[in-house]
């Protein structure tokens, strides 16, 4: 790497990390000072993505949308590997293989977890772990 682009590098990461310090509070401060500050009952009802809201409870997370946190959490890390099996097959051809190879054996494991999110939606709501 010639000392040009290095230079360039380090300025760009020195920019990246001002900005990432930086831009939160501004973006924050910039939210409170704009807002409107009127509540309402209307804005503290519960919102349940369209479905009829569940009274409070006691526990902060209700274990209806449970199943639906451990698929995200799995389709979240599926994307991450995914997406750093994608940028190695652009550099380096003969590792193809592998990466298809990755990519089954997730996507198996993918398929297997939504076989069981059935099973596994019964057992919260009878309060059982096994």
């Amino acid at each position: 790497m010639s000392p040009a682009a290095l230079d360039t590098a380090l300025w760009t990461l020195l920019l990246y990390l001002i900005l990432t310090v930086i831009a939160p509070p501004i973006f924050y401060l910039v939210s409170a000072l704009i807002a409107p500050k009127k509540p309402s009952r209307v804005k503290r009802m519960l919102f349940e993505s369209g479905q009829t809201p569940i009274p409070a409870r006691v526990a902060p997370f209700p274990i209806e949308y449970f199943p639906y946190v451990i698929i995200y959490i799995a389709y979240a890390v599926f994307a991450v590997i995914a997406f750093i099996v994608v940028l190695d097959m652009l550099r380096a051809g003969e590792s193809l293989v592998r990466g298809l190879l990755i990519l089954a054996v997730i996507t198996a494991g993918s398929i297997y977890a939504s076989t069981q999110l059935p099973s596994l939606k019964q057992r919260l709501e009878r309060g059982g772990g096994g």
